[in-house]
């Protein structure tokens, strides 16, 4: 086994996305009895001499304007929860092993990924994208992987027989031991693990207890370590609370990429795809909003939905500051991988279904539409508008056993000037092949007694122009 912890000590920041210009520095704060103490300083407070651990009154005694943002612990597990279940795109075993630490167990899916250095850049990557801060370390044992990722220790270890050396200069402080134990370590001169490895195994269990000795026993894996697979949820919801409101689209597309980056790596690690999701917007003082943004087929790659939702966003229009954002994909499809030819068919000829998605987005549901023929030799009046979904026979065109028709047909004929004993449109037309002649619609009002020709002009243009048998006018009804 070969396990790759993933120690996020920023996360509390990282669940309030910065949406504030110009910047300003940022801090997260809990309180500890009457006061509040600073529990993570980003780059920028840190370079003005703020660091975690110091009271709120001496940040801003430093620094006058703070933005300052308070510990959610509902909010930081939930995170959590939505990173775990985001890494199951890469193991299907995924450990929470603590309020800041996921536990992936790797060994499995290396050569898929192109090897422990690949994959690794890659999750790591991931979580930048998501604007997480990690810390990554690689050990046979989960235990020694947390430890070192928790202590800053990214070399790697592979083998069982490198996890003593590997632990022995870590601080006696990621031992989860109590104060009176800790205490007494330090008064024998322990310091690191290696201090502690030194020491009579049986002597330090009689004074301080057996479970120092059964930490350590499973760290270097002498005795088992069993873990509880995180098991994700059946369908995805995620929120993300802000502390100040925003009232601009292009602030909440930055924070849908970011939610459907979470979605994705769920979907990926579930094989499964999502058809359409809702984005739910939480107001001050108004009833909250739902958008739904369709993708035409079931998918989960982030570049295909990003690519649906900017073109949504142009639409979109907000009825007051958000303070909340969620995304909600309750009906998930089975995502079945799919055999391609040599040559990617969908890649050469597109993705129609997508398409047509992006086009609603950008147009409106009501502006896409398929096209279905009507039995009525009329040609204004032989198609109609069909339904997504429904089965419709397309229009004739090209050769049929009717003649060859145009596939632009304008919305009403429209009347042709005669000169020189030729119709003109912009071009003198001259008639070619043979005319289609149509005689229908005497039974409701709309008679129609015409001969069709296709007809040619100096330009190379070809038309599609009928005259009436009745008045002998000329009259253009389609383009070639």
């Amino acid at each position: 086994m070969l396990w790759l912890a993933l120690y996020l000590p920023r996360l509390p920041l990282d669940v309030c996305p910065a949406i504030a210009t110009p910047p300003r520095p940022r801090l997260v704060v809990e309180s500890v009895g009457r006061l509040e103490r600073v529990v993570v300083a980003d780059a920028l407070a840190q370079s003005l001499g703020i660091r975690a651990g110091i009271r709120l009154s001496a940040a801003l005694a430093l620094v006058n304007e703070l933005e300052v943002h308070r510990r959610k612990p509902n909010a930081e597990a939930e995170a959590l929860g939505a990173l775990a279940c985001w890494a199951q795109q890469f193991t299907p075993t995924v450990v929470i092993a603590g309020p800041a630490m996921l536990l992936l167990e790797v060994a499995g899916c290396l050569r898929y990924f192109g090897g422990l250095a690949a994959l690794r850049s890659r999750i790591e990557a991931g979580l930048l994208d998501l604007a997480y801060f990690v810390q990554t370390a690689c050990a046979p044992t989960p235990l020694a992987a947390y430890w070192r990722a928790e202590c800053g220790e990214a070399g790697a270890i592979t083998e069982l027989a490198g996890v003593r050396t590997g632990i022995a200069a870590l601080p006696l402080s990621v031992l989860p031991l109590d104060a009176r134990q800790h205490d007494g370590l330090a008064q024998l001169g322990v310091v690191t693990l290696a201090d502690l490895l030194a020491l009579p195994r049986a002597g330090i269990g009689r004074r301080f207890g057996s479970e120092v000795g059964l930490w350590l026993d499973r760290a270097l894996g002498l005795v088992a370590d069993p873990r509880t697979a995180f098991v994700p949820p059946d369908r995805f919801i995620r929120c993300i609370d802000l502390d100040y409101p925003f009232e601009h689209v292009d602030v909440f597309v930055r924070l849908a990429e970011r939610l459907l980056a979470e979605l994705a790596g769920y979907l990926g690690g579930r094989g499964l795809g999502v058809q359409s999701v809702s984005f739910r917007f939480v107001y001050d003082d108004a009833p909250a909003t739902l958008l739904d943004v369709g993708f035409g087929r079931p998918l989960r790659r982030l570049d295909e939905m990003l690519a649906v939702l900017r073109e949504r966003a142009e639409r979109i229009v907000l009825d007051a500051p958000v303070f909340s954002v969620e995304l909600r994909a309750e009906r998930l499809h089975a995502l079945d991988g799919q055999a391609l030819s040599l040559l990617d068919q969908r890649q050469q000829h597109g993705d129609l279904p997508l398409l047509l998605a992006r086009l609603r987005a950008r147009l409106g549901d009501d502006a896409v539409c398929a096209i279905a023929t009507v039995a009525d030799h009329r040609p204004e009046r032989a198609w109609r508008l069909a339904g997504e979904g429904e089965a419709a026979v397309p229009p004739p065109t090209g050769e049929s056993s009717i003649g060859e028709r145009p596939g632009w047909l304008l919305p009403e004929s429209q009347p042709l000037a005669v000169r020189n004993q030729l119709p003109w449109h912009d071009e003198p037309l001259r008639c070619i092949g043979r005319a289609e002649r149509i005689e229908a619609g005497w039974w409701d009002g709309g008679g129609a007694m015409r001969d069709y020709w296709q007809a040619l002009g100096p330009s190379g243009r070809r038309y599609w122009i009928y005259q009436d048998r009745h008045s002998q006018d000329w009259w253009l009804h389609g383009i070639f």
